[in-house]
């Protein structure tokens, strides 16, 4: 099986984990304040996840301090989004190709659902990675990624089988966010950089000023309403 089907089986099993787990969660008593905890616990892991690929392994706009880097790392684990060097290859390939044939995840050659199963092209070309290389952290991780990930559903279940269900959940949204950003961030079809809606730039942290950040991928402060720039890096980093 090809890369680009597995990742496909993956949102898929998930999706479905997630449409008979969520339910199955509530008709057995599970507690609405759970589920709150759960889902807002999922929702800051799924965007310290985003700052690690993408504000720090992709672009550099801050290195973070140590105890930074293992936060960072383990929430791209537990998002299960995929190896930190996949995606760092998959969006320096967008940027260098943005919204061509050549890009890895045009909105306009691939449309909304084949973003939305993972169906992005293989990054063709050369794609500078020394700086990704001299993260040994980062690079272990991609290395193991999914015995990592295997590790950390076997943990949250020890903790609550319903976590697994929870981890699922959070998984989808987080892929259904991400193809938001990636399709409308390029203006659907159109595939041109622009900023989302107000309340989706929010949930992202500030990752919706799209056309921001390809004027210069340099800027960690993206907005005025940038959460993630403002406030969190500064926890994070250095």
């Amino acid at each position: 099986m090809k890369y680009i089907d597995w990742v496909t089986l993956k949102i898929v099993v998930m999706f479905i984990i997630t449409v008979v787990g969520i339910p199955a969660y509530f008709i057995m008593g599970g507690s609405w304040q759970l589920a709150l905890i759960f889902t807002i616990a999922g929702h800051i892991t799924n965007n310290l996840a985003q700052i690690c690929y993408h504000r720090w392994l992709c672009h550099y706009q801050f290195e973070p301090s140590w105890i930074g880097r293992k936060i960072l790392l383990a929430s791209t684990v537990v998002s299960a989004v995929g190896p930190p060097g996949h995606n760092v290859v998959a969006h320096l390939n967008h940027h260098k190709y943005s919204d061509t044939e050549l890009d890895t995840h045009s909105p306009k050659d691939l449309g909304w659902w084949r973003m939305l199963m993972g169906r992005y092209r293989t990054p063709t070309g050369a794609i500078p990675m020394r700086r990704f290389l001299r993260q040994r952290d980062a690079v272990f991780t991609t290395k193991h990624y999914w015995k990592l990930y295997f590790g950390a559903v076997i943990l949250h279940a020890l903790v609550n089988p319903w976590l697994v269900v929870w981890m699922a959940f959070n998984f989808t949204h987080a892929w259904f966010f991400l193809t938001y950003l990636n399709y409308f961030g390029h203006n659907g079809e159109e595939a041109e950089p622009t900023t989302i809606d107000f309340v989706s730039n929010m949930i992202m942290w500030g990752e919706g000023y799209h056309d921001n950040h390809h004027e210069d991928v340099s800027r960690l402060v993206l907005g005025p309403w940038d959460i993630g720039g403002k406030y969190v890096v500064p926890l994070l980093r250095k």
